[in-house]
C-alpha cells in the first residue's frame, strides 16, 4: 500500500471510529437525559402525590379538631372494640352544636393499599386508617295518632299533608308550622289540642297549635335543653330526653278544666307533712270546696275524717297524721268545685306548702295552668325541673321512671349511612384513649411514607387532649 493510500485508509479509519465513539456517547447522554427526565417526573409526581396527602389529611384534622372542640358535658358515651363494619377500636363522644349529638372516632381497616405516594394502592394489604362518623339520632318516636314523623325529611305530616317544616334542613322559626324549619326531629307527642316536637338537631322543643297552625319554642337552649330525643306526657308534666347533656327534664302543669283543677308531681326531697296548703294566683280567698269527697290526693293516706277548710289558704288536714313524701315517689292530687274561678286570663300559679305541725317542711310553685287549657303554653308560669341526671344518653321514654339509657353502638354503626363519615388520609399505627379527670387524651402513631413492598414507613405520633366542660 502506498504512504498516499496508507494515509487515506487511516483518516477513514479512525472517522469510523469517532462515528461509532460519537453515536455511543450520544445515546449514553440520551439514555441520562432519559433518566434524569423520568426522575424528575417521578419526583414531581410524587411531591404532587405527597402535597395532594397531606391537604387531604389537613382536612381531615381540621375537622377532628373541630369535633374534639365541641365535647359537651356528658363527655364520652362509649369505648370499645370489635365493632361492625370493619371497625377495630373506637370511642363514642356527645359533642355539641353544630355537631350531632354522637360522634365516632375509631380505627376501621382499610385493603387494596400499600404506597400512597408511589402509586401502588392497587397492592393487595391491609393497613388502618382514622374514621370519624357523626350521627344524629338512633331512633324516631312518635306518640301522636294520626300524624307522621319524618326526621330525614325535617317534616311531621297530617297524613298526607305536610303541616310542619318546610322539607328542609333549617332552623328558621316562624309563626307558621309549615314554614318553620326542622333538623333531624327524632320526637312527636301530642297532648290536647297541641302536638310536641323534639327538634332534634335545633337544641329546642316545639309546641304546634293544630286549630290555627302556629308554632312556638317552648324550650330551647336557653333552658338547658341538648339534642333532645324522645318526649312523654306523666300526668300533666311533660318529660324530655335532653340527651345532648345526659338528663332528664319535666315541665310540669296543672289541669284546668272548669271548677276542677289536678297535677301529678314529685318531689325534691324527702320528708313528712300532715297538712298541705294551697294558694292560687288569681283567687284572694278560696269558698269551695270544703268537703272532704272533693280532695283526692294518691300516694299517701286518706280518710273520711280528713279536713278541707277555705280561705286565702285553700288547706287539707290529714287526720291519720304525717305521711311520707319522698324522691322518687309519684303524687297525684285532684281538687274539685273550686270557687270562686281566676277572673283573668294568662297563667296562674298554685303554689303548694307542705307543714308538720306548724313548720314547713317542704315548698313549691311548679304547678301552673292557663285559665281552663292545661296546653303548658306561657312558658314564664311553667316550671322546668331535672328528674334525673348523669345519664349517658337518655332517650325512648316509655314511662314516668322509665328510659332507656343503653345504646347497642354496633347497631348506631350499622343503621347510619357510611357516608357520613370521613377517613383520614394516612394510615396510622394504633389509637389509645386515655381518660384523666377531665382531661381526655387521644393518642395515634400516623405513617407519612407507608411502603408495604420495602418495609420503610415513617411514623410520626400525634398528641390530642380535650377538656371536658
Amino acid at each position: 500500500m502506498t504512504p498516499e493510500k496508507n494515509i487515506h485508509f487511516k483518516k477513514d479509519w479512525f472517522t469510523l471510529i469517532e462515528l461509532l465513539i460519537g453515536i455511543t456517547l450520544s445515546a449514553i447522554l440520551m439514555t441520562s437525559i432519559i433518566v434524569f427526565v423520568s426522575s424528575s417526573l417521578g419526583s414531581n409526581m410524587t411531591t404532587k402525590k405527597m402535597l395532594g396527602e397531606g391537604n387531604k389529611n389537613d382536612i381531615f384534622e381540621q375537622q377532628l379538631t373541630g369535633v374534639l372542640g365541641n365535647i359537651s358535658e356528658s363527655g364520652i358515651y362509649a369505648t370499645g372494640s370489635d365493632f361492625t363494619g370493619g371497625y377495630l377500636t373506637g370511642i363514642f363522644l356527645a359533642t355539641d352544636w353544630p355537631n350531632p349529638p354522637i360522634t365516632f372516632l375509631g380505627l376501621q381497616t382499610q385493603t387494596g393499599y400499600c404506597d400512597s405516594y408511589s402509586g401502588t394502592e392497587s397492592e393487595t394489604g391491609t393497613i388502618m386508617k382514622l374514621v370519624l362518623r357523626q350521627f344524629a339520632v338512633p331512633q324516631e318516636q312518635n306518640n301522636a295518632t294520626g300524624y307522621i314523623l319524618s326526621s330525614s325529611e325535617n317534616t311531621v305530616f297530617s297524613e298526607t299533608n305536610r303541616i310542619i317544616g318546610t322539607g328542609h334542613r333549617g332552623n328558621t322559626l316562624t309563626n307558621s308550622g309549615i314554614d318553620t324549619e326542622l333538623s333531624s326531629p327524632s320526637a312527636l307527642i301530642s297532648f290536647g289540642n297541641h302536638l310536641y316536637i323534639a327538634d332534634t338537631m335545633n337544641d329546642r322543643v316545639l309546641s304546634y297549635d293544630i286549630p290555627s297552625g302556629s308554632i312556638t319554642k317552648l324550650l330551647g337552649r336557653e333552658n338547658g335543653i341538648r339534642k333532645p330525643t324522645s318526649l312523654y306526657f306523666s300526668g300533666n308534666t311533660l318529660l324530655i330526653a335532653s340527651s345532648g347533656n345526659g338528663k332528664i327534664y319535666g315541665l310540669q302543669d296543672g289541669d284546668w278544666d272548669g271548677s276542677v283543677f289536678s297535677s301529678t308531681f314529685q318531689v325534691a326531697k324527702n320528708f313528712s307533712a300532715d297538712t298541705l296548703k294551697f294558694t292560687f294566683s288569681g283567687i284572694p280567698s278560696i269558698v269551695s270546696p270544703t268537703m272532704f269527697g272533693n280532695f283526692t290526693f294518691s300516694g299517701i293516706n286518706q280518710t273520711s275524717d280528713d279536713v278541707v277548710s277555705m280561705g286565702t289558704n285553700l288547706q287539707y288536714t290529714l287526720s291519720w297524721g304525717a305521711q311520707s313524701f319522698s324522691t322518687g315517689s309519684i303524687y297525684k292530687f285532684t281538687i274539685n268545685n273550686i270557687s270562686p274561678l281566676p277572673t283573668t286570663f294568662g297563667n296562674h300559679i298554685v303554689q303548694v306548702d307542705f307543714y308538720n305541725g306548724s313548720t314547713l317542711q317542704y315548698s313549691d310553685n311548679f304547678h301552673h295552668y292557663v285559665k281552663w287549657e292545661g296546653s303548658l303554653e306561657g312558658a314564664a308560669g311553667n316550671i322546668l325541673k331535672v328528674i334525673s341526671e348523669g345519664i349517658p344518653y337518655p332517650h325512648n321514654i316509655t314511662e314516668s321512671n322509665n328510659w332507656n339509657e343503653n345504646i347497642d353502638w354496633n347497631t348506631v354503626l350499622w343503621q347510619n349511612p357510611s357516608e357520613n363519615g370521613m377517613l383520614s388520609s394516612f394510615p396510622v399505627q394504633d389509637l389509645n384513649f386515655e381518660k384523666t379527670g377531665n382531661i381526655l387524651t387521644i393518642k395515634y402513631h400516623e405513617y407519612r411514607y407507608y411502603d408495604c413492598l420495602l418495609g420503610k414507613h415513617q411514623v410520626e405520633e400525634k398528641i390530642k387532649k380535650v377538656l371536658f366542660p
